[in-house]
């Protein structure tokens, strides 16, 4: 308890006044530049540990698919692990950081399998199906009143979810799964009943305590 109050009265108003500027940010051989706005993957533990999670998958030939990319630290470990790679986000600050990021950190044999585009949802992603999906979605049920807050609401009934789970039937491969991380701090019983309406299985295959949060990764599934 004391830590939490600690986090929300201090480290937390501390770290978003560090990220009014662009920072850096190291992982193994990636040397990244994250844009302000953008969740930095060491400040925000579900960033981190959905990266190191993918670091555990087969991925290598494999079409994967990072929605809600932000610094594309997942997307450029999947490049890495040999796969064919399309993230995208609706923050136009974070696509061009990734636009940066991927030309001072992927050989030119990785660009080619690299794309990523400026997309609300997957409206503006072309029309295919992928082995894996990756995702850290805005996961608190609140409306989206500023632009910042695209990275944290789903809006009051769950927009962001209710377009996500109808769209993941005719984007996930028969045999695709969809790996999305939550935390304890946001309402994951109605995300998964929601998901459940859109006929997706939704199970809990990780778990993992970071500081002061439990964070987990649901495996989502076409039923």
């Amino acid at each position: 308890m004391i830590r939490k109050w600690l986090a929300d009265t201090i480290i937390k108003p501390a770290v978003r006044f560090y990220l009014k500027k662009e920072r850096p940010f190291h992982y193994g051989s990636l040397k990244l530049r994250i844009a302000p706005g953008v969740f930095h993957p060491r400040f925000f533990f579900s960033s981190l540990f959905l990266a190191e999670f993918t670091e555990t998958l087969d991925l290598n030939g494999k079409d994967v698919c990072e929605p809600c990319t932000g610094s594309a630290l997942t997307a450029f470990i999947a490049i890495r692990k040999g796969a064919e790679v399309v993230c995208y986000d609706i923050n136009p600050v974070a696509v061009e950081a990734i636009k940066k990021n991927a030309r001072e950190n992927l050989s030119g044999e990785e660009q080619n399998r690299f794309r990523f585009f400026l997309s609300d949802g997957f409206q503006a992603i072309p029309s295919q199906t992928y082995d894996v999906i990756l995702i850290n979605p805005p996961y608190f049920f609140a409306k989206v009143e500023q632009d910042e807050q695209l990275a944290w609401n789903c809006g009051e009934n769950g927009e962001f979810f209710i377009t996500f789970f109808a769209a993941l039937q005719s984007r996930l491969k028969a045999r695709g799964v969809c790996y999305m991380v939550l935390a304890e701090n946001c309402d994951i019983e109605r995300i998964r009943f929601m998901a459940l309406q859109h006929r997706l299985s939704f199970h809990l295959i990780h778990t993992k305590k970071i500081r002061w949060e439990e964070n987990y990764i649901f495996e989502i599934k076409c039923a």
